[in-house]
């Protein structure tokens, strides 16, 4: 006698095909043109390049051992937060000390001119402070981040305080666990929960809705701003990847895939909206899926995405938290 569940499951897998082959002409709609956009801003921007203000010294350090006295690196990029800052880097110093984990938090200053920088003044000397002269975006100054990161698993936060970052702790005992390549927040998840405006939750669904149209990465939420890398994935991704806005996001997604790392692990996030303030401009969001478009032409017309970086070591060298001294 035939399974009731089986036979429900074998029913579900048969509408999902019946539903891809039906939508593919209007995929390859979205497909072929974006491509080809992509392709032109390739050619025009010389996207594939460095951008020339990026250091490309961090791939040779995260090759290196982590600190046996870092489990955990914390970047924490921000651009005239304002009063946000101090609560979300003190908020993030005790949520992982009570946590018993060996951590370190970089706040990156992207070009601030608020002087907000200035409020960590006193910190824990677990808390580092960079200072960058310009505004690099969110992916230049985790650029500069990761460049002096010494742990074994490198995670990165908003630093609005929109998402608390005792996420990262809870995300961090998931990795251990499961030995996860990049442990990630969904807000998709059907445990995540959401005060977002209605204007975010649009454009959020918008871009995710491009994004699996054009990239099938069998990732649903690629920009929500709280995710854990391990530290040997991360080295072998970063030279590769090309985004320092927004972008950046999807990018690491699109590199790791393309490099066959399959253990992306997503989680439940909450998220707050506790400014006022809000970097979802039409301006930003304009620049984002130009910058998307660059991320496919990259992915199809170059092998940006599959080269192995120069000097990298065997998988023979490696271990789990790093590269074998």
């Amino acid at each position: 006698m035939t399974n009731p569940n089986f036979a429900a499951a074998a029913q579900r897998s048969s509408l999902r095909s019946a539903l891809s082959l039906m939508l593919l002409p209007a995929r390859l709609l979205v497909l072929l043109p974006a491509m080809i956009a992509g392709r032109v801003l390739l050619r025009e921007r010389g996207l594939d390049a460095a951008p020339e203000h990026v250091v490309w010294d961090e791939a040779d350090r995260l090759w290196s051992p982590a600190q046996t006295d870092v489990e955990l690196s914390v970047i924490m990029p921000f651009y005239n937060p304002g009063g946000a800052l101090a609560p979300t880097v003190r908020r993030a110093h005790e949520v992982l000390t009570a946590a018993g984990v060996g951590f370190e938090i970089i706040a990156v200053s992207d070009g601030s001119t608020d002087g907000s920088e200035r409020t960590l003044d006193g910190f824990p000397p677990e808390v580092h402070v960079v200072v960058l002269p310009a505004n690099r975006g969110k992916g230049g100054a985790l650029h500069a981040g990761f460049a002096r990161a010494r742990g074994s698993w490198l995670g990165f936060v908003d630093s609005d305080g929109d998402i608390d970052p005792a996420h990262l702790a809870a995300y961090l005992r998931v990795a251990r666990r499961g030995g996860y390549d990049i442990v990630f927040a969904n807000k998709k998840h059907h445990d995540s929960q959401s005060a977002s405006s209605l204007l975010r939750k649009l454009v959020s669904f918008g871009f995710s809705s491009i994004v699996g149209t054009l990239f099938s990465l069998g990732v649903n939420d690629t920009q929500t701003g709280c995710k854990l890398v391990r530290r040997d994935v991360m080295a072998e991704l970063l030279p590769r990847m090309r985004e320092t806005r927004f972008a950046f996001d999807l990018e690491l997604f699109v590199a790791a895939v393309t490099a066959g790392y399959r253990d992306l692990r997503a989680q439940p996030v909450r998220l707050e909206e506790r400014i006022s303030s809000s970097t979802v401009t039409s301006k930003a969001i304009l620049r984002t899926l130009t910058d998307a478009l660059s991320v496919l032409a990259r992915r199809h017309y170059t092998d940006t995405y599959v080269q192995r970086p120069a000097g990298a070591p065997t998988s023979a060298a490696r271990t789990d938290h790093g590269i074998a001294a």
